[in-house]
């Protein structure tokens, strides 16, 4: 059996640390990763509002014409 020194504990400890390193650098990815998601959904939430507000727009004109015509449901 290899007797434990204390240049092993420091291999040891260098690797840890090597691994520990690309796990930090991988979370980072991910978090910037996240964060373009979450601009990209909030830039499509930003697309459907306007999308709803032209669409209002166009019922509410679309009302007054059928009233200017006297078009109606009864």
């Amino acid at each position: 059996m290899t007797p434990i020194t204390n240049e092993l504990i420091d291999d040891a400890l260098k690797s840890l640390q090597a691994g520990q390193t690309d796990i930090k650098a991988t979370l980072a990815d991910h978090k910037h990763q996240l964060i373009r998601i979450r601009e990209e959904l909030n830039g499509l939430r930003g697309d459907d509002l306007r999308r709803e507000v032209v669409q209002a727009q166009m019922d509410t004109r679309l009302e007054r014409i059928e009233k200017r015509l006297n078009l109606s449901d009864a």
